[in-house]
């Protein structure tokens, strides 16, 4: 902690070895501020405060719109040469395949050319490689025969370093367009345009958007540049149900152009325009008002799930499907896959506990390597590690080829994608790539060992702050009786929240538990009671995964400070706050 920085409640380590740290004065005051030339609540004052939202844009944040926050798509490298080849293509009726990553954001992303290309009477080819036969971006065989069908092909979520398979497809005198938004090294392929807001020449402010976001812009480009010559083109306000779907699966920081993509997606994803999305959400049981948690924790998964047990095409044929009961089929298909995903993780994960058992405090990276993993699985896996463990994490699937290919996922502070570039360019690794905070990465399983040595140097020289205690920002305190469904509703005109935009977090003080219960093996579902008696129910999501849960469940007569975020289930009509924990300290 800074000499600015002061602990909340005196709470210097938490049950997670935390520190609570409080608005600092400046907050308070600029929050106090917002409150007298506004009504809004205190709880909410002081979260736009945390934000650094001034008095005169309090409702330029609270309610963003694109038009406000969409930059002009001709400021990005290479984005009006791509215009001008598929306005062109347009015109001219030009065979087009669209090659897209098996994830969500690829998905979407292919959805939203699919869709626009299909208004102007063209039905591009898509093309999505096997996960684990192919497995990540462009490769020679399938760009080859691409570019002898194809006029153009158009590569979305992937293709930024994907140099051969690229030079192969231009050797068919095929135009080939990168929309992509992974991390870029100084050399870029010879593709005709590659708009990319992560190229190494690139000064946008746009980085934190993912691939679909970016298409949007493309399309943005595009229909300013048809209309202008008297073509009718379709009202893209209606495309950001994907975008939003995009934006939260990815994981991408929620501000600036994001925040407006998501607030105004969560609209048109209520309406159900998309027949696919609509199929799925009834599959999932998502009725009322659509939520970022149902995009992140309920459809993006079952959406993935596809590509991660060897369906790939399954993300982009739900969202580009018209016909409800095909929609309906693959919606049923896609479930049932992330069910077996779930039971397949699960083994995963107990397998990789046993490998790992208790880390070194001064370990920077973790990593788990073992044969006949799925490796459309390691993502998940290092995930659930990473949450553990609280360090970044590689978790690697060899197959019987002896080729690893691994997923990693990073903490705040540390860009692991920037990692993950140094170990190619040092040709410890066959290739690898991503972003901050989640890569991907392929190399031999005797490179295994080398190259995790090598990354966690790396890691090491970034200055991790494995040394500093963490830190837990609070918003505020709250009394129980104080939370309320309209209290809620109120703060949540501040989100959407998720990467880069947590929610705020609450503490309840000095409370007890009055009823607990344990849920799937992992989570505490319990009701906290203060000296009033007054009580709220919550939910502690993985808790007995680590010491804190499993903590709780044997000193449920202690006193302790609960933090957390508010939510509010929405069962039958019926809408009760939640209270969300993330951490707890111990009252001594």
């Amino acid at each position: 902690m800074n000499e600015m920085e002061e602990p909340f409640l005196n709470v210097k380590q938490s049950l997670t070895d935390k520190i609570w740290v409080k608005p600092c004065n400046k907050e308070q005051r600029l929050a106090t501020n917002l409150q007298q030339v506004s009504s809004l609540p205190y709880p909410l004052a002081i979260l736009l405060a945390q934000r650094k939202i001034a008095a005169d844009q309090i409702e330029m944040f609270l309610n963003p719109k694109i038009k406000d926050t969409l930059p002009n798509p001709s400021s990005f490298h290479d984005m009006d040469a791509a215009i001008e080849i598929l306005s062109k293509a347009v015109l001219k009726k030009n065979k087009i395949a669209i090659f897209a990553d098996y994830d969500v954001d690829g998905g979407a992303s292919s959805a939203l050319l699919y869709n626009w290309l299909l208004h102007f009477g063209l039905k591009p080819s898509v093309y999505v490689p096997d996960r684990i036969k192919e497995g990540y971006g462009p490769n020679n065989q399938a760009m080859k025969s691409l570019a002898e069908d194809h006029d153009i092909i158009v590569c979305v979520d992937c293709g930024t370093l994907s140099f051969e398979p690229i030079s192969i497809a231009k050797t068919e005198e095929c135009k080939v367009i990168v929309v992509d938004h992974h991390l870029a090294n100084n050399e870029l392929p010879i593709a005709d345009a590659i708009i990319n807001p992560n190229r190494a020449d690139e000064t946008s402010l746009y980085k934190y958007l993912c691939a679909a976001g970016v298409v949007f812009l493309l399309l943005v480009g595009l229909n300013t540049k048809l209309k202008k010559n008297g073509h009718q083109v379709p009202d893209l306000l209606f495309y950001l149900d994907l975008v939003a779907l995009a934006t939260i699966a990815d994981v991408v920081p929620l501000v600036g152009l994001n925040r407006a993509y998501v607030k105004t997606g969560l609209r048109i994803l209520q309406e159900r325009y998309n027949v696919g999305l609509s199929a799925l959400m009834d599959i999932a049981n998502i009725n009322g008002k659509i939520r970022v948690s149902d995009l992140g924790f309920s459809l993006g998964p079952r959406i993935n799930a596809g590509g991660r047990l060897g369906n790939s095409k399954l993300a982009a044929d739900l969202l580009i499907e018209r016909d409800i009961s095909k929609a309906e089929m693959i919606a049923k298909t896609l479930n049932s896959l992330n069910d077996d995903r779930k039971l397949i993780e699960a083994e995963m994960l107990d397998k990789a506990l046993d490998i790992i058992k208790s880390p070194k405090d001064d370990e920077n990276l973790i990593w788990v390597a073992q044969e006949h993993w799925n490796p459309g699985l390691t993502g998940i896996l290092a995930s659930r590690l990473r949450e553990k463990f609280g360090k970044p994490t590689i978790a690697i699937a060899i197959d019987q080829n002896g080729i690893g290919k691994g997923s990693g996922r990073s903490i705040p502070n540390l860009n692991l994608g920037l990692a993950v570039n140094q170990l190619s360019e040092e040709k410890l690794i066959a290739k690898g790539g991503g972003h901050a905070q989640a890569v991907g990465i392929t190399f031999k399983r005797d490179k295994i060992k080398t190259a995790m040595e090598r990354l966690s140097d790396i890691l090491r020289d970034q200055k991790q702050l494995h040394k500093t205690p963490q830190k837990l920002n609070i918003t505020s305190l709250i009394s129980v009786n104080a939370i309320t469904a309209e209290l809620i509703e109120k703060i949540e005109a501040a989100g959407p929240f998720g990467a880069g935009a947590q929610p705020p977090i609450f503490v309840l003080a000095n409370c007890r538990i009055k009823w607990l219960k344990v849920i799937a093996n992992q989570h505490l579902r319990f009701v906290i009671s203060d000296d009033s008696n007054s009580t709220i129910q919550s939910i502690f999501f993985r808790a007995l995964n680590d010491k804190v849960g499993n903590f709780l469940n044997q000193n449920q007569t202690e006193r302790f400070h609960f933090a957390g975020h508010l939510e509010i289930n929405d069962w039958s009509g019926r809408k009760t706050p939640n209270f969300v924990i993330k951490d707890v300290s111990l009252i001594t």
